[in-house]
């Protein structure tokens, strides 16, 4: 058996009787990432291994260097701690983005507000959009949310600044350190993989909300 296939028989071991997202809300963790860790879509590397060991209080190599016998207990150092609740967070507006053609912001007009998200992140941030480019998923006067500190996940939104100015939303296929695969939220623009040295900066899209949830 690979050390990957160990890695994940083991957090599987973990999980025991519970469902992935029960035992991700359980420890904070992203119940899309660790159903995908499950399901083999995503590998388990030494890096994400030693990161869970820590955030579900593992003791040192449980995940990164498993039993070689998938019968061998798993020796975890767990502690109970405060019970965990989600705190919301001010997502300060930081402006209204005009959405052009193809699916890119043209520009951002000042604007003021917030609206209170469901997130850990202290950088949480959030535009409101204007234009219907990329309707229906995101609607005219409908407001974004992103994480910056969110790890990126396959198959969820993410908000792209490239080097010249262009910023979108799209779909996050894959990311590797030469490219960015993205597919349109809407059926218009398709798919498009930007090299990475032309991506200022990729952020976890939190959600999308709709004006009403705007508080001054």
């Amino acid at each position: 058996m690979k050390i990957n296939e160990l890695r994940v028989e083991a957090l599987r071991r973990l999980i025991g009787n519970m469902k992935a997202k029960e035992f991700a809300d359980k420890h904070d963790l992203d119940a899309s990432y660790i159903s995908q860790l499950l399901n083999g879509h995503r590998p388990m590397g030494e890096k994400a291994a030693k990161t869970l060991e820590q955030k579900i209080g593992l003791a040192v190599g449980t995940l990164v260097m498993p039993p070689l016998s998938i019968d061998a207990p798993i020796q975890a150092d767990l502690h109970p701690g405060p019970e965990f609740t989600r705190p919301f967070r001010r997502a300060t507006i930081r402006g209204t983005a005009q959405l052009g053609p193809n699916g890119y912001w043209e520009a951002l007009e000042a604007t003021d507000g917030w609206i209170d998200v469901p997130t850990a992140d202290p950088g949480a941030y959030s535009l409101r959009v204007k234009g219907e480019s990329m309707a229906p998923a995101i609607r005219n006067g409908w407001v974004v949310w992103c994480e910056p500190n969110h790890s990126l996940i396959p198959g969820e939104y993410v908000m792209v600044r490239r080097v010249n100015g262009e910023c979108m939303v799209k779909e996050l296929l894959y990311e590797n350190h030469e490219e960015v695969s993205l597919m349109a939220v809407n059926d218009g623009y398709g798919r498009l993989t930007i090299p990475r040295s032309e991506i200022e900066q990729i952020h976890y899209v939190g959600g999308i909300v709709p004006p009403s949830k705007i508080k001054y």
